[in-house]
């Protein structure tokens, strides 16, 4: 949970909080269905891609929004086809899945919305961190709203008899900067080194008072530094190296989930076996010929005849 100004934390939303974003919405419920269409507050928090509840000192919930990948609530935009409808009746070709996202719902306490919608918006920006922009539909009947009017600029239609909604556009520049990537200078020494000895005085009393800009300066294409830069000031610094001790790492660490941090050389491999000699094929165990299958002869043993007795002839 992260605490924003005017006494708001902001947090991701729980099946919990259901309950209180219905209270919330209260009898404002059709003015709601209005603006965003049909909606059910315990479906929005299991789909949504990102969900951020918004609660006072207290713990109460006064705000809650939903962002989804597609305008999730506007019936008349399929979800899968919205770039190339988007770009059809209202142009900025920038604006694709991977570079914005869409606000299907919100609703605040009208005592504290405003600050509701910043810390929504600031943190909805810092953890879709490839959204240039969030972007809101509204039916063509239905005037902004606050706070929305205050933070989306609307988008001009190309074809105002063609749709039926409004498209607005928040832009990231106006709770995050736009930060510059580029391959880091021995100059921006002066404006790195606040930035590491805020959060570490010992990486200066270990490696010394100019380690940074020798870090810098030691670039080569095995070693690279990249800075990111606002407003022309380095604020961070990324050194890349491709000299690992791998063996050491092993030593260290358990590597088998990743192969060990190796991989095959395919070209090798291919060319190994190229060269290989031709193997032969396995040797055939020799052939047993048939055997003539075996008969059994039954002997029967006869017994001597009894001596025959003649008789013998009286004389008369």
């Amino acid at each position: 949970m992260s605490q924003t100004p005017g006494g708001v934390f902001v947090r991701r939303a729980e099946f919990d909080d259901s309950a209180s974003i219905q209270a919330l919405v209260g009898d404002d419920a059709a003015v709601m269905a209005k603006r965003f269409g049909a909606f059910d507050v315990t479906t929005m928090i299991e789909t949504a891609t990102l969900g951020i509840t918004a609660v006072d000192e207290k713990g109460a919930v006064v705000g809650y929004a939903a962002f989804f990948d597609y305008p999730a609530l506007t019936p008349g935009v399929d979800a899968a086809a919205w770039p190339s409808w988007l770009h059809a009746n209202f142009g900025h070709p920038e604006y694709t899945p991977a570079t914005a996202s869409w606000l299907a719902f919100f609703v605040a306490d009208a005592l504290c919305q405003n600050e509701v919608a910043e810390s929504i918006l600031r943190t909805a920006f810092t953890t879709l961190s490839e959204a240039d922009a969030i972007l809101f539909a509204l039916p063509q009947d239905v005037r902004a709203f606050a706070p929305v009017r205050d933070t989306f600029e609307p988008l001009q239609c190309l074809k105002p008899d063609a749709v039926d909604v409004k498209v607005h556009a928040c832009h990231r520049g106006l709770y995050l900067p736009d930060l510059l990537i580029r391959e880091a200078r021995v100059e921006d020494h002066d404006d790195l080194v606040p930035v590491f000895n805020a959060q570490s005085e010992v990486l200066t009393e270990r490696y010394g008072e100019f380690f940074i800009a020798e870090l810098i300066e030691r670039q080569d294409p095995s070693n690279v530094a990249l800075v990111a830069e606002v407003d022309g000031h380095a604020i961070g610094l990324l050194a890349l190296s491709s000299e690992i001790d791998v063996q050491l790492l092993k030593a260290t660490f358990d590597l088998d989930p990743y192969a060990g941090l190796e991989r095959e050389d395919e070209a090798a491999l291919a060319a190994a076996t190229d060269d290989a000699p031709p193997s032969r094929p396995p040797r055939r165990p020799p052939r047993r010929l048939p055997t003539a299958p075996t008969t059994r002869t039954r002997t029967t043993t006869l017994a001597p005849a009894p001596p025959r007795r003649c008789k013998r002839r009286r004389r008369r």
